[in-house]
């Protein structure tokens, strides 16, 4: 059996819950143990097994176990393998997801970075009582806390806070119960009618399971085919977000199937052929992530799921009966963790407090980036960047595709592009480079125009790293001649005969299947890049940390070249067809496991499916630390696809899309979806990769040759404040061009094109420039963004869920606004254009600005010389409709996309530079935008925007790694390549988090916040201060201190203590005077931050009198 008969392949959602209906599962609890699950080895255990563990062993009526543990105060995991007849067959190990190897090690760790005491009490309930109501209650309590170490900014959790686990006996489910606290009314009643609830709560179900929590099936044959549903509760009430990068325009999630299984998908059609909006589809990412919102309404809780598995898992969110979510995994253990907390912030807390967050990255990141499928020499990467700069256009990063390589062999660089003039050359004008790599090692050696070979194939052969062809056979003849592999193409199951040397990529490879297969010789497997571009190869075994090593060591030669970053493509990893099964490996090569961090072992490719990717990350981010040269560099990986937890070595961009309103539409909902899981850096590639159909909907498969240009200003200007800014294009005779400033040009030599669209062609490069440059100016921003994000998890583009936690009409009429609007940090809120004008002649949207605060329609611009005063504030809670069409004039461009400030706002802003790290004019100067309203602040982090040194000291994502690094020294993995007294620079290359970085927190604050009268205070506090900006900031920085509509400027006295803090005028002719901008402007004559405080009190002349 094989192919698409094989149960050992990958199944539909819809499929497996439909034969799921005949299976059983327990029904009655037996049996409750407190004692911890036994070590596999006494010898290799966490010393923390027994004192740490929070959790209970249920032996059920079917003869099954399951552990249910306590992993926070309110996060608790739940295990079920039916497989399972020992509780020390479940251990303390933990996945590769995790930070820490052990369960009972990461409750350490959390309790003490977090600073948390907390403690676990089992009761049996009353037997006094109908049968169906017996139960077993395992209660946590927080006993103490005091304040988190190092940068955390707030401990969240109080004394007395935790959880109460109920288990009920028969029929055996689970109810998680805690003390929950009314949401705060924007117009509160009096004390005497709340009866306390306000301040103590109430207690809640906050989680549920239904009275037939699992189902299982085992496959008579096979083993490791051991099919287990979760049944949930679904409250009526209850909204869903989250579930990572799955496809779709609505951010919260109707009733779908959904099915996580990380594969190459061009456009979002292989399993469906339904495309970007069709959620069931398999994406390169999965992050099996979501939350549950307004299951309690009008009390603070939200409730969130995570399931680790690294194999298929199926999702049934109400689609086949609307009160239950149905989760299923099809290999491995049931393994999901539940999580509480107050709102969804602390969830992002929580979740990426368990699964980790990401390391400091390169300030350059959030510049704009150009990409290519089709450039392929020297010249032509210097005619695009040259291009560039004579527009005007800020860039920083050019992303180098395959056919930079030599002859497709991955590390290699084409020789005849010399390449380290090449780079030398691109990073003289503010060029990073990064290069396509993917994970296959030619099987090419000699060739005429390589007449040495190979090195990184022939030392992975001669060194045995790589994957062998190891084959699972039972249930199958054995032989080769019957081995059919199992895609789906277009919607359409297909099987592949792998001797069939037609089925192979239209490179051609003549290798003979029958001798490879089985063989315990490398795996050949093969990638098409498409166009007769591809290689046949094979693939390291990623497994051990010797082989990760060694990976890392690999891209030596590119780095010495001048290369600066890396774009990991094909993760999953992408292979031929007619190589493996799902366009990935063939699904029974046994593979070495490394998925639980203790306990290697053999597994099937199927069951372990997503890890190779994450492995490939791990390598490559790690490879990069080692390098000589690159010590104390920040490294930055953007990454295709994964499993969740990547993150911590790689950015994520969402795959091959097209050039179609609908990918445009889906990419706000998947960038702020997989920031619920504490992800920074993600996005799309802007404009589309693939070319859109001319005739979409028919049979006619003739293709654009170009991005439309409404579409690619939309992108741009609708983006401009997300993490990832990327335009990346196939060329390949496909289309012509995508670069901002080729529509002009193609515009005036192509007659055809009518001349009333002159707006939109010459649009598409002076509105790119405009909002390109908006975002430079507003750098400060994402970076604050971005490094608080080590600390707490939150993302740069935040879901107003996450910033306006009050605003409870996201429940119902607002939701919509949650699909197309997002946040960049707390404070700029962006509405983009997601239709063409076809579908929307009047160029209009509505705009939801949240409740409880006032809002300002931005009056932030790239220059100085541009900026305007303040409108008239608009109350939260009101709808906008706004008219942003697409104009050449540039006084216009600002309406374009739809941009509101939150009162009380301060927003930094620097000088539009055309790469972040310009400083041929010297330091770029920073001032503060500074809104009318509510107290706020605000806090700023100085550093050189490319050292790891910068990092916080002691956060568990630099901890562990530290770790990592001393243990690799000690197991002498170096020694053949670092002299005795080299080797320093190695135990310290992880452990180089030194806080040198400056931490300045502004402050507001106002008399009377609401008043034109309102005096109002300015402080400049430094909060933490190793490093001195003065390079990058100079010796100046201006404070821009709006008024609203009535208030003249020359009626405001400025105050400074100390008195020669500063004085009130602009630091150069470049800005409008105070009268046109309604605003006090003020210089401070040092560095930001020199001073422990500045204060600059502003009053009303005739007040003060």
């Amino acid at each position: 059996m094989s192919g698409i008969s094989d149960p050992l392949n990958y199944c539909r959602a819809e499929d497996y819950f439909d034969a799921a209906k005949a299976w059983g599962g327990p029904k009655r609890v037996v049996s409750v143990s407190r004692d911890p699950p036994k070590p596999r080895d006494p010898k290799a255990c966490s010393p923390y097994r027994e004192t740490h563990y929070h959790g209970l062993t249920l032996t059920f009526d079917d003869d099954t176990l399951c552990v249910v543990q306590f992993i926070r105060p309110t996060v608790f995991r739940v295990r079920y393998d039916p497989s399972v007849r020992d509780p020390s067959e479940y251990g303390d190990e933990n996945s590769r997801t995790t930070l820490q190897n052990y369960n009972s090690q990461l409750i350490y760790a959390l309790d003490t970075y977090r600073g948390v005491r907390w403690r676990t009490v089992m009761e049996r309930g009353p037997l006094d009582i109908p049968a169906d109501k017996r139960y077993w209650k395992l209660t946590s309590e927080v006993t103490a806390n005091e304040p988190p170490l190092d940068f955390d900014e707030a401990q969240h959790y109080e004394v007395g806070d935790g959880m109460s686990l109920i288990v009920y006996e028969e029929p055996f489910k689970i109810q998680a119960i805690r003390r929950i606290k009314p949401v705060k009314k924007l117009y509160s009643m009096p004390w005497e009618y709340s009866n306390g609830s306000e301040t103590e709560g109430r207690y809640k179900i906050v989680w549920e399971s239904s009275p037939r929590t699992f189902r299982w099936n085992r496959h008579p044959e096979h083993p490791m085919l051991k099919e287990v549903i979760m049944d949930v509760i679904k409250p009526g009430p209850g909204e869903y977000i989250g579930f990572g990068e799955q496809g779709g325009t609505n951010f919260m999630k109707k009733a779908t199937f959904m099915n996580y299984f990380n594969c190459d998908n061009m456009q979002y059609q292989q399993i469906y052929n339904k495309g970007a909006l069709d959620p069931r589809e398999p994406l390169y990412h999965s992050d099996p992530f979501y939350l549950e919102v307004n299951g309690n309404p009008e009390h603070a809780n939200v409730t969130a799921t995570y399931i680790d598995n690294y194999s298929q898992i199926a999702i049934d969110f109400g689609k086949t009966n609307s009160g239950y979510i149905k989760v299923g995994t099809r290999f491995n253990a049931m393994d999901v963790y539940i999580l509480s907390a107050n709102n969804v912030p602390d969830i992002v807390r929580l979740q990426s407090g368990i699964v980790g967050r990401g390391m400091l990255k390169p300030r350059y990141v959030l510049g704009n980036h150009q990409a290519c499928y089709g450039y392929s020499t020297a010249e032509e990467l210097h005619e695009v960047v040259d291009s560039y700069r004579k527009s005007g256009i800020p860039l920083d990063g050019m992303h180098l595709d395959v056919d930079f390589q030599h002859e497709f062999r991955t590390f290699t660089m084409n020789p005849e592009n010399n390449p380290k003039t090449m780079f030398r050359t691109l990073r003289e004008k503010g060029i990073k480079c990064a290069t396509n790599i993917t994970p296959v090692i030619s099987t090419r050696d000699k060739t005429e125009s390589r007449p040495n070979g190979y090195k990184t194939l022939q030392e992975g052969l001669s060194q045995k790293r790589f994957i062998l062809d190891e084959r699972y056979t039972a249930g199958t003849s054995g032989k080769p001649e019957d081995v059919r592999y199992f895609n789906y193409a277009g919607g359409k199951k297909d099987e592949i005969n792998p001797n069939n040397e037609c089925r192979r990529p239209d490179y051609g490879d003549d290798y003979d299947f029958s001798k490879a297969f089985n063989s315990l010789k490398p795996y050949r497997g093969a990638v098409s890049y498409g166009y007769n571009n591809g290689t046949p190869g094979h693939y390291v075994d990623l497994s051990t940390e010797e082989n990760r090593i060694w990976w890392g060591k690999q891209y030596k030669e590119l780095f010495d070249l001048g290369l600066e970053f890396v774009w990991q493509d094909m993760t999953t990893p992408a292979i031929g067809e007619a190589y493996g099964d799902m366009k990935g490996f063939p699904s029974r090569l046994l593979l070495n496991s490394d998925a639980e961090k203790k306990n290697p072992k053999k597994q099937l490719a199927i069951e372990i499916w997503a890890l190779y990717s994450y492995n490939l990350h791990k390598a490559t981010y790690h490879g990069l630390g080692r390098l000589k040269g690159r010590e104390n560099k920040r490294n930055f990986i953007l990454g295709r696809g994964s499993f969740a937890s990547m993150f911590r070595f790689a950015g994520l961009w969402s795959g091959d899309n097209a050039s179609t309103w609908n990918f445009w539409r889906i990419t706000i909902p998947q960038v702020l979806s997989v920031g619920l899981n504490g992800v920074s850096i993600s996005g799309s590639d802007t404009g589309g990769f693939e070319p859109a159909k001319r005739y979409p909907g028919t049979d006619n498969d003739e293709e654009e040759k170009y991005c439309s240009p409404e579409l690619l200003i939309r992108w741009y200007a609708g983006s401009f404040l997300l993490p990832w800014l990327r335009n990346h294009y196939v060329r390949k005779n496909r289309k012509w061009f995508q670069e901002p400033y080729q529509y002009p040009i193609h515009f005036a030599h192509c007659h055809d094109i009518p001349r009333d669209q002159a707006y939109l062609y010459n649009g598409v490069e002076s509105i790119t420039k405009y909002y390109v440059s908006l975002r430079y100016s507003l750098m400060q921003v994402l970076y604050d963004a971005m490094f608080e994000n080590l600390i707490h998890g939150l993302p740069i583009a935040r879901s107003m869920l996450l910033t306006d936690t009050q605003d409870t009409s996201f429940f119902n009429e607002t939701k919509d606004f949650l699909n197309n609007q997002y946040m960049c940090g707390r404070d700029i809120l962006v509405a983009p254009i997601m239709q063409s004008t076809e579908e929307n002649p009047g160029n209009n949207r509505d705009v939801y600005l949240p409740l409880q605060y006032m809002w300002y329609h931005s009056n932030l611009r790239p220059d100085d010389g541009d900026g305007c005063p303040l409108g008239p504030p608009v109350e939260g809670g009101t709808v906008i409709n706004y008219t942003a069409r697409i104009t050449e004039t540039p006084a216009e461009f600002p309406f374009v996309t739809p941009c509101y400030i939150r009162e009380g706002s301060i927003i930094p802003q620097l000088k539009v530079r055309q790469y972040v790290d310009d400083y041929r004019e010297g330091p770029n100067h920073i001032r503060f935008n500074v809104y009318p309203g509510k107290d706020r602040e605000y806090f700023t982090y100085l550093d050189d925007g490319v050292s790891r040194s910068s990092a916080p000291k002691g956060l568990p994502q630099v901890k562990e790694p530290e770790a990592q690094a001393q243990r690799e020294l000690a197991a002498g993995l170096y020694a053949e390549e670092y002299e005795e007294g080299e080797r320093g620079h190695v135990q310290e290359r992880d452990g180089k988090a030194n806080s040198e970085f400056r931490k300045v927190g502004v402050y507001q604050s106002s008399s009377l916040p609401v008043s034109v009268d309102s005096t109002r205070t300015i402080r400049i506090v430094k909060e933490f201060d190793n490093y001195n900006p003065t390079r990058e900031l100079g010796t100046s920085y201006t404070l821009v201190v709006y008024y609203g509509e009535g208030i003249c400027t020359d009626d405001i006295e400025v105050e400074f203590f100390p008195k020669d803090a500063g004085v009130r005028k602009a630091p150069s002719c470049e800005y409008k005077s105070e009268q046109e901008l309604r605003a006090v402007i003020v210089t401070i004559n040092e560095t930001l931050g020199e001073s422990k405080e500045i204060i600059v009190r502003l009053t009303r002349r005739e007040l003060k009198n």
